[in-house]
C-alpha cells in the first residue's frame, strides 16, 4: 500500500514539474489586464526589450482563473507574423489541461513563450495576439512587442555623377554613391557591387565593386564605380541594384550578411556629338603630301550644343605634321552640322597603309556642363605612282638631246655666216 502511494506521489511530482515548464503557478499580487471568461491574461515581460533582430525573444504572461469550479481544458494560442518566428523550439499552441479556479487572486500561472526575431527585422512595434479557450468559445488580446535591431542597416545617400550629367556613349563615368549606416551596430569588411541595367556595363575589371572596410553606426561612406554607357541609350531613369555584403560587429555567428537597395541612374536629354563624314584635299594622299582634312561634325542628340569645337589627338608615331590641331565649329541645333578643317603634312617616309586618327569633340550644353565626345577618323596613305623615275629620266635625256641639237645648230649657223663673210671679200 506504501509502495502504491509512493508511486503516486512521484508520478503527481513529474507531472507538476512538466507542467510548470509551460505554465507556473505563482502565488503574488495579479496584473491588471484583460478579463474573458473571468481568465485573466496580464503581460508581464518581454526579454530583451527592445527585442533585437537574429536574437531569441522570451514573452511571459500572468494568467489568474478566478472561475468557480474546474476547466476541464484551459488552452492557449499565441498568434506571430513576421518579423517574430517560432523557430527556437516552441510551439503557438498550449494545453494547461485541467485548471482549478479560485477565489484566491493572489494564486496565478506564468506563461512562457521563445520566439526568434528574424534577422533582418528592422525597427517598430509589431503585434501579437493570445488566445484562450476555457471550453466555451476563444478570447483574443492582442499586445504590442518593440523590435530595435542593434545591427547595421544601410540607406542610399546622394550619388554624385561625372560627368555630371549622364549621357549616351560616355565612357568611364564616375559615380560616387554613399553609403548611409543607419542601424545600431558597426558593418565590417563591407563591400558593394553594383548590378548594372541593359545600357551600362563595367569601365574595367572590378570597375562595379568597392571595398568601404568598416561604416560605423550614425556613419557613412562613398563607393566609387566606373561604367561605360552606351551610345543607344535612351532618355530616362534606369534603376541599377547596389548589393551590400558585410558582416555585423553584434552578430555572435560572424556571418557575411547581404543587402540589396535599388539605385537609379539618370540619362538625361543632351547634345549628342558625331563625326559625319571625312574628306581630305588632295583625295589621293602620299608620302610628303601637304593636304587638308575636312570633319564634318553632327550634333546628333536631342538637345542644342554651344561653341563646339574638334580637337586632333595624333600618336607619336603617326606621320602626320599638323599646322594646327584643334579648329572651332559653333553652336549646333540638334540635327545641324558644321565643319572642321585642318591643315597637315605627311612625312615623306611614311608607310602606305589606313591611319586612325583619335579626336575630341567638345562642346556646352543649355546648363553650361561641357560635354566631350572622343571619336575616330581615318585616313589613308598611298603608294607614291611607279611611273615617276622613268619619266625623269627620258625628260632628262631629251634635255640632253635638245642642248646638243641647240649646240649643233649654233655652231653651223656660225660657219655660215663665216662663209658669208670671205665671199663678200673675194
Amino acid at each position: 500500500m506504501k509502495n502504491k502511494l509512493l508511486k503516486q506521489i512521484i508520478v503527481y511530482g513529474v507531472l507538476t514539474i512538466l507542467l510548470s515548464v509551460t505554465v507556473s503557478p505563482v502565488i503574488g499580487a495579479p496584473l491588471t489586464g484583460a478579463q474573458g471568461n473571468r481568465i485573466q491574461a496580464n503581460f508581464m515581460s518581454q526579454d530583451p526589450d527592445p527585442a533585437d533582430a537574429g536574437k531569441d525573444l522570451d514573452l511571459r504572461w500572468q494568467v489568474v482563473n478566478t472561475i468557480s469550479g474546474t476547466i476541464d481544458n484551459l488552452k492557449f494560442h499565441l498568434d506571430a507574423d513576421y518579423p517574430l518566428l517560432f523557430e527556437s523550439g516552441d510551439s503557438p499552441d498550449k494545453d494547461l489541461g485541467a485548471s482549478a479556479g479560485t477565489n484566491d487572486n493572489q494564486v496565478f500561472y506564468v506563461l512562457h513563450y521563445k520566439l526568434r526575431v528574424a534577422d533582418n527585422a528592422i525597427k517598430g512595434t509589431y503585434n501579437i495576439t493570445l488566445s484562450w479557450d476555457t471550453g466555451n468559445g476563444w478570447t483574443k488580446k492582442e499586445y504590442p512587442i518593440y523590435i530595435d535591431p542593434k545591427r547595421a542597416d544601410f540607406v542610399v545617400g546622394a550619388l554624385v555623377t561625372s560627368p555630371e550629367k549622364l549621357i549616351a556613349d560616355t565612357n568611364e563615368a564616375k559615380l560616387s554613391v554613399d553609403i548611409n549606416n543607419i542601424g545600431k551596430g558597426n558593418a565590417e569588411n563591407v563591400k558593394v557591387k553594383l548590378l548594372l541595367p541593359v545600357g551600362f556595363k563595367s569601365s574595367f575589371s572590378y570597375s562595379d565593386e568597392d571595398s568601404l572596410g568598416i561604416i560605423a553606426k550614425d556613419g557613412s561612406k562613398t563607393a566609387t564605380i566606373y561604367v561605360d554607357v552606351d551610345e543607344n541609350i535612351k532618355e530616362g531613369d534606369f534603376p541599377a541594384k547596389l548589393e551590400i555584403t558585410y558582416k555585423d560587429e553584434n552578430d555572435d555567428n560572424a556571418t557575411y550578411r547581404t543587402k540589396t537597395l535599388e539605385l537609379i541612374l539618370p540619362i538625361r536629354p543632351a547634345p549628342y556629338l558625331i563625326v559625319g563624314y571625312v574628306n581630305t584635299t588632295p583625295e589621293n594622299l602620299v608620302p610628303g603630301s601637304k593636304a587638308q582634312i575636312q570633319i564634318n561634325v553632327k550634333n546628333a542628340g536631342n538637345k542644342k550644343a554651344e561653341s563646339v569645337s574638334l580637337r586632333v589627338f595624333k600618336d607619336a608615331s603617326q606621320p602626320f605634321e599638323f599646322n594646327e590641331k584643334s579648329d572651332f565649329v559653333g553652336k549646333l541645333e540638334p540635327g545641324e552640322s558644321g565643319d572642321a578643317i585642318l591643315g597637315f603634312t605627311v612625312d615623306e617616309n611614311t608607310p602606305e597603309k589606313k591611319y586612325l586618327l583619335d579626336v575630341e569633340l567638345r562642346g556646352i550644353d543649355e546648363k553650361n556642363n561641357v560635354v566631350i565626345f572622343r571619336r575616330t577618323v581615318a585616313l589613308v596613305v598611298n603608294p607614291k605612282e611607279k611611273g615617276l623615275p622613268y619619266v625623269g629620266l627620258i625628260g632628262g635625256i631629251i634635255a640632253i638631246i635638245g642642248a646638243v641639237s641647240l649646240m649643233y645648230y649654233s655652231k653651223n649657223k656660225m660657219e655660215r655666216k663665216s662663209r658669208t663673210k670671205k665671199s663678200r671679200k673675194v
